[in-house]
């Protein structure tokens, strides 16, 4: 009866580990196509007008970076899709996985090794985003670019550390 009831709570712990990495993988996507993937945040900012005024990117200069950059988008976008996608079968494939004793897990592990082939993609784009940049501005629109971000990087820092010290649970007393 024992060993049944710990095979019983052993199963039970597996499944909502897998319910747990599925709904993680759901939310890496999701945020993934909210916020772009990696390292396009510096994009973003670099072509936004502010930014772009500040630094004193125009023109053609402006119209060459934003469709360099709009290509790009477009192969991260068919990356996204493809993680998606290889996500939601290694989902269905982990139900079975987890359910059937001695099931064959190769399946799962291509997909797995696929997934982390797309991921390797994303992080080639993110620094082909900053080439882009880097190769389209003047020696002085970089510097200013790069004075720009790290000042807008240091107080970001500064509001979490702020944020994160004021919203502190309090400790009880004695301890």
């Amino acid at each position: 009866m024992f060993a049944k009831n710990v095979h019983c709570i052993v199963f039970g712990a597996l499944v909502a580990l897998a319910a747990t990495g599925q709904q993680n993988d759901r939310e890496n996507v999701r945020r993934q196509r909210t916020m772009g993937t990696r390292g396009n945040w510096v994009a973003k900012r670099v072509m936004s007008k502010d930014f772009m005024d500040k630094v004193g990117i125009q023109g053609e200069q402006a119209t060459k970076i934003k469709a360099d950059l709009d290509a790009l988008d477009k192969q991260s976008a068919k990356l996204d899709e493809q993680i998606a996608q290889a996500a939601t079968q290694q989902a269905e494939i982990a139900k079975k996985v987890l359910t059937e004793p001695g099931a064959n897990v190769d399946e799962i592990m291509k997909i797995i090794e696929r997934i982390g082939t797309y991921r390797t993609e994303q992080a080639k784009l993110a620094t082909k985003r900053l080439v882009v940049i880097r190769d389209n501005l003047t020696a002085q629109q970089r510097e200013k670019a790069s004075a720009i971000l790290n000042e807008e990087q240091k107080k970001g820092k500064e509001e979490r550390e702020r944020n994160t010290t004021q919203n502190r649970p309090a400790t009880p007393k004695g301890s």
